[in-house]
């Protein structure tokens, strides 16, 4: 009897065995490829990033044994608005096993450490590459961001509403104010500290991000208002091949995470990665249509400032007398009047045609991708080269000093 059982059983293990879809052998990554998501959610974009997980958990993502690796660094309040109940953060990897989703925690950061730290984020990429030491790696960053501008910078011309008064929301205080009925934007890396029974918001410059990554990127994603700017992308040149991001603010639901699976090859392909997300954009309508991206290969980008550097020297004159009245293409909305289109700025300096032909070739050679719909909540997109920058004659004199420190003003001498 127990032969029988036993012989009948193995008939059965055989036949769910041979019913069971193996997956494609020949189709394995033959690199070990790390990407991480890092997700600065301790704010009012809480539930948004939280949503941008889910649906990433929803995607193709790798295999349990894949050499490809899906890591997410995560940081959330407990809600949109709760900002005084700390919480930890956590590395972990995202695996898929004939459908099942499977999460392992691989490291863990105390409640008490924001993950716009640049000691966190330094920290967090140094595990990762102990984990994986001979890897790629790619990042993808999603949180609030302000472009170049100093922590503090973008709301110290705005008076928004704080503790029931109205007053100027210089540093330190927390500057998200949204206008009613308009769509959510993610305006890199504010966070929310209470200290006193006031909100802080907790932010880092580009310089000290770049500073913190400790490892070699295939390519870096911002996922963040306003950081898709040449300052930006020439501050990270040394750190990633390639850098993506959005010249104008990005509405909240960012990118389209059901696509991940893109970004973790052997070769991921950032260009086409991009041009989903556009095209996401551009099919829908009214407000909801409003998108702009770029993607920049770092490799070009000294080419650009040795280009720049002779421009700005030659029409220097005619560049600061541009005002925010000239027409130059701009990319911000209110009166955060820092971010203008870089060939626009050159353009309506009056550069000859043989100026602006040497311009184009090297932003060619750096501008793997770009896009932009018509409009972006209302603000009209006529001409766009790929990439703001900042025009010192509308700026001022804080904006100007801290420019000087940055690595593009250094290479180029936009700001004297």
């Amino acid at each position: 009897m127990r032969i029988k059982t036993t012989i009948l059983l193995a008939a059965i293990i055989t036949l769910f065995c041979g019913c069971m879809k193996e997956p494609d052998r020949s189709a394995y990554p033959q690199e070990e490829f790390v990407m991480v998501f890092y997700g600065a959610g301790f704010n009012n974009l809480a539930s948004d990033i939280k949503n941008n997980l889910d649906i990433l958990k929803d995607g193709a993502i790798p295999y349990k044994n894949s050499k490809h690796k899906l890591l997410t660094f995560t940081h959330f309040s407990t809600s949109d608005t709760n900002f005084t109940d700390l919480t930890e953060s956590h590395l972990v990897r995202i695996t898929k096993d004939f459908g099942k989703v499977e999460t392992d925690t691989l490291y863990t950061i105390d409640r008490t450490r924001f993950a716009t730290d640049p000691d966190v984020i330094q920290e967090v990429l140094e595990k990762v590459h102990q984990l994986y030491p001979n890897a790629r790696y790619g990042l993808v960053v999603s949180s609030h961001g302000t472009g170049w501008l100093p922590a503090g910078k973008y709301s110290s011309s705005s008076v928004i509403q704080f503790s029931g008064k109205k007053r100027n929301a210089g540093l330190p205080l927390y500057r998200y104010n949204e206008a009613e009925g308009e769509p959510r934007v993610k305006t890199f890396g504010a966070e929310v500290e209470v200290l006193n029974g006031q909100k802080v918001s907790r932010e880092l410059s580009i310089q000290s991000m770049a500073a913190a990554i400790p490892i070699h990127l295939d390519y870096l994603l911002f996922d963040a208002c306003l950081m898709g700017g040449i300052e930006v992308a020439y501050e990270f040149k040394d750190v990633a091949d390639k850098v993506a991001f959005s010249p104008t603010e990005v509405l909240t639901f960012g990118f389209d995470y059901t696509d991940i699976s893109s970004l973790i090859k052997d070769t991921p392909d950032i260009e086409a990665f991009c041009k989903r997300y556009y095209d996401y954009y551009d099919n829908r309508t009214g407000d909801q249509r409003s998108a702009t991206i770029s993607v920049v290969k770092t490799d070009g980008l000294d080419a650009l400032a040795a280009v720049c550097k002779r421009l700005f020297s030659t029409y220097r004159g005619a560049i600061a007398g541009l005002t925010s009245s000239s027409g130059v293409q701009r990319y911000y909305r209110s009166d955060h009047h820092w971010f203008f289109d870089l060939r626009d700025i050159v353009a309506k300096a009056m550069a000859s045609g043989e100026d602006l032909a040497e311009l184009d070739n090297a932003l060619n050679g750096c501008v793997t991708y770009k896009a932009a719909t018509p409009y972006f909540l209302g603000l009209e997109i006529a001409r766009y080269s790929g990439l703001s920058m900042y025009l010192p004659s509308v700026g001022d004199a804080e904006a100007d000093d801290f420019y000087k420190t940055l690595a593009w003003n250094k290479a180029t001498n936009l700001a004297e």
